[in-house]
């Protein structure tokens, strides 16, 4: 990404001081899209789409859009950091972005994102849209149902990193959840935060230790489908042996009163293709156990990833592959089943690179049963042709 910085006279605080850094980057997307579904809330007969009552209308008609795009879209974006080394050692930073336009030709400048930082080599305090700490330290095996940490999506959260010997922890905090009700207001002034969370890990030899634990919170929170208000804990240990990489893992949701065991291993056979495997015990209330395997492939313009999993009582599998033509062109497809049934989606696609931070993406994919709501692929392709160009400055 390229960026301009500007440390000019009008940026230094007092005289002798380091200068400060303020650093503009941005981005721009103009696409097209030929395909959209939507969904009456009435009942009617069902479409050779598998989505009853498939209607056209406006908003305010009882019509739902089930995917992002139709026709010409656009956005554009601006994102700011502002730096300046103290001289105690630590370094203060901010950081913003601001839509610009949103199929829109201007909009009003608002901050999609705010984080005030304080950073040394060992310790860092963050504030604003920053993860949470059992999610920045957490790591799992495999499809584990009760690992269900919070994962920060436009909450303003207090989190404090530190790094002590061969440990790193985080200890974070809600102070307002995405509608920017403060956990103050919400409980009548008694909390002053809410769902305490903590991640660390730490390294033994060849060793990796992992704890996390999030308090059961009290935000309802409900604009942020990641936000689970249940206490979890979790813990896992991985380890390298004769080149195979083991990870073995529990975790509980108290609050829910399930748990889940897993082991993941993955090995490299060669340079070209890695092997992964995981099984995860459930206690809960299904007692349907989570398994599945992951080939992956790549080898000069070549890469191809072929993945089966059995989630909770359903098969998925899905196979996905890139081949770079060179002279920056790379072609990809791919054909994937989420949900054990005769609906199968798939996707081509080809990208190009347009060179000084630019590239044009074409794409043609189809949902049958719209379980993806135009998130086909690894690459979250739409439904439908698209033709799209992507700016980065």
């Amino acid at each position: 990404m390229k960026s301009t910085l500007l440390t000019t006279t009008a940026l230094i605080a007092f005289a002798g001081a380091a200068a400060a850094e303020v650093t503009f980057s941005g981005s721009a997307t103009l696409g097209y899209n030929d395909t959209t579904r939507t969904t009456a809330t009435t009942t009617g007969a069902t479409s050779g789409w598998g989505v009853t009552t498939v209607a056209t209308g406006v908003a305010g008609t009882g019509v739902t859009a089930l995917d992002d795009n139709q026709g010409f879209y656009w956005d554009a974006n601006v994102a700011v950091t502002l730096s300046e080394e103290l001289d105690n050692g630590l370094t203060a930073s901010a950081t913003f972005d601001f839509d610009v336009a949103d199929l829109t030709l201007g909009d009003t400048l608002e901050a999609g994102s705010y984080v005030l930082s304080l950073t040394s080599d060992t310790a860092g305090l963050y504030f604003g849209d920053t993860a949470f700490a059992a999610e920045t330290r957490w790591s799992g095996a495999g499809d584990m149902e009760s690992d269900s940490f919070s994962e920060a999506d436009g909450e303003t959260v207090l989190r404090g990193d530190f790094e002590v010997a061969m440990v790193e922890a985080s200890l974070s905090v809600v102070v307002a959840d995405t509608n920017g009700t403060t956990a103050q207001s919400a409980s009548g002034g008694s909390d002053s935060f809410d769902q305490m969370s903590f991640g660390a890990a730490a390294d033994f030899g060849q060793f990796t230790v992992v704890a996390a634990y999030q308090e059961e919170g009290d935000l309802g929170n409900t604009a942020n489908g990641d936000y689970n208000a249940d206490e979890v804990f979790g813990l896992s240990v991985g380890a390298t042996f004769s080149g195979a990489d083991i990870t073995v893992a529990y975790a509980s949701d108290e609050t829910a009163g399930t748990n889940s065991t897993g082991i993941e291993v993955s090995y490299p056979f060669s340079d070209a293709i890695t092997a992964t495997a995981y099984y995860v015990a459930e206690d809960d209330g299904t007692d349907e156990d989570n398994y599945g395997v992951n080939v992956a492939y790549a080898s000069g313009a070549i890469a191809v990833a072929v993945d089966y999993d059995y989630d909770q009582g359903v098969d998925k599998w899905g196979v996905e592959g890139s081949y770079d033509l060179g002279n920056g062109i790379t072609v990809l497809a791919g054909v994937l089943n989420e949900n054990e049934g005769d609906d199968t989606d798939y996707y081509i696609a080809g990208t190009y690179d347009l060179g000084g931070g630019a590239d044009l993406l074409v794409s043609y994919g189809v949902d049958d049963d719209f379980d993806q709501e135009d998130e086909i692929g690894a690459n979250e392709y739409q439904e439908g042709a698209t033709v799209e160009v992507n700016f980065t400055f």
